[in-house]
Formats: C-alpha cells, sequence, structure tokens
C-alpha cells in the first residue's frame, strides 16, 4: 500500500492483522511489515535452521519464476528466514513513550508493549502454550491467561506471503524499478529492497516508491513507504534465558 492508501507493490503481502500488532503500528505499516503469522507451537533450534534454510529456497526459486532479478529473489528468500530466526528486537509505537519489544527463539515468542517504561502487555509462546498478560482491573503486576490467539510478531512474513509478492513484483515489473540496497538500521547493516516508479508511469493507483530493509537473519527492521515509516531502534540476535518465563511466575505442566 502507499501511504494515501492505494494499492503499491507491496499490496499481496498484506494479509488480514488483528491483536496489539494492529494497535501498535499505522495502518499502512501494517499492510508491509506484518506479513504473516507464527502459530503457537513451532520447530526447535535446529529444525528451525534447516525449515529456514528450505522456505529461503523456496522463496527464491518463486521469485526467480517470477521473473525477478537474482537480487531480488535472494531478498526475498532472505525475508523467508524471518519466521525462524532467533532476535530481539524494538519498534517505538505510534504515540510518544509506547514501544513494543519482541523477543523470537523458535518455538518460543514474546511480543511485549512498553508505555511511559512500563509493561502494559505481553503476548506469549512458550512450551507450546500461548499466553496473554496483562494488568489486573486495578493495575499491579501481570496476570497471564492461556488464549487460542495467534502471536503475530511485526517484521515476518510467512512463505505464501512471500510467493504472492514474489508474483506481484514480477507482473510490476513494467511500473517499478527494484534495487537492492545497503542502510545501517539500529546498529546493523541491513539489506534492502527499494521499489521505485519509473519515469511516465505515474497514476493515482500506483504508490511512488517503498524501501524494506531486513537484518541478515531476515527479520525486518526498516519499513518506509513515504509518510509511513517504521524503524527498529534496537536489534541483536541475543535473547535472554528467562525472556520466555511468564510474568506473573506461575508455571504450568502443559504442553503443545
Amino acid at each position: 500500500h502507499s501511504a494515501n492508501g492505494t494499492a503499491g507493490p507491496y499490496h499481496p503481502a498484506v494479509p488480514s492483522r488483528r491483536s496489539i500488532a494492529r494497535r501498535l503500528t499505522t495502518p499502512a505499516v501494517v499492510a508491509l511489515v506484518l506479513g504473516g503469522v507464527l502459530t503457537s507451537c513451532g520447530d526447535d533450534t535446529d529444525e528451525a535452521t534447516a525449515t529456514g534454510d528450505a522456505r529461503s529456497e523456496q522463496v527464491e526459486a518463486a521469485a526467480q519464476e517470477a521473473g525477478l532479478d537474482d537480487d531480488v529473489a535472494e531478498f526475498l528468500g532472505l525475508l523467508a528466514r524471518g519466521e525462524t530466526a532467533t532476535y530481539r528486537i524494538r519498534f517505538p509505537g505510534p504515540a510518544e513513550g509506547t514501544e513494543l519489544v519482541i523477543d523470537n527463539r523458535p518455538p518460543d515468542r514474546r511480543v511485549e508493549v512498553i508505555a511511559d517504561g512500563t509493561t502494559t502487555e505481553v503476548r506469549l509462546v512458550t512450551d507450546g502454550e500461548a499466553l496473554t498478560c496483562t494488568p489486573g482491573t486495578e493495575g499491579g503486576d501481570l496476570t497471564c491467561e492461556r488464549t487460542d490467539a495467534l502471536v503475530e510478531p511485526p517484521g515476518v512474513f510467512r512463505a505464501s506471503a512471500l510467493d504472492e509478492l514474489s508474483d506481484s513484483l514480477g507482473a510490476r515489473a513494467d511500473d517499478y524499478s527494484f534495487e537492492i540496497e545497503t542502510l545501517t538500521v539500529a546498529g546493523v547493516e541491513a539489506r534492502c529492497l527499494a521499489t521505485r516508479l519509473r519515469s511516465g508511469r505515474e497514476s493515482s493507483e500506483l504508490g511512488s516508491s517503498g524501501t524494506i530493509c531486513a537484518s541478515p537473519e531476515g527479520a525486518v527492521l526498516l519499513v518506509d513507504q513515504g509518510s509511513d515509516r517504521l524503524e527498529a531502534t534496537e536489534y541483536g540476535t541475543d535473547v535472554a534465558e528467562d525472556a520466555f518465563a511468564r510474568p506473573d511466575g506461575t508455571e504450568d505442566d502443559t504442553g503443545s
């Protein structure tokens, strides 16, 4: 989507989105960044790496079949690795003093909402169990409840969404140029795909430009659509051992 809501080159990567991710990002940025959902159970670390390799190869091959250049196909393959990567990433929220912090170490995942330095909500997948943790009605410590809702960290594209994105980019090749660039984002050297409207192709239906940047592990760090921009402020591949502990300190012996 372009900044004004019209369809741009990333349009097919947009499935429906819900929960805290929607509340913490603008609609146009959600359309591009929040390209997939993560289910409550997943692979262990070794299996996640193998799965990431397989998905990357699958997406890269699909992109080449769609007629995209090799470097663009490689970038989409990199995005496919984000779903199974281990990382910690921090984004600003839409209001001053709000942040979104994501810890991802498949199969465990944590999405934390922070307002003015205080954690106001945690969505957690741990030991195959999905939890929502919020303060009580009168505030205070977080309490957790099991949920069937999906935990949806930003910056993850499922392979199916990337296949659709490949087809869309291939179909838009006459309208847009695609270039791979390198930018430093959150202290990390990120690979970026920049789409720019070709001269003479201007119309009210096409966005003028867009940039999406990914970490070496495939996590999305930057989305820039002109008036809509989301940029990570912190990124790393070290995740604390206790990152996926229940905030209320309760242990549950149930599994997935």
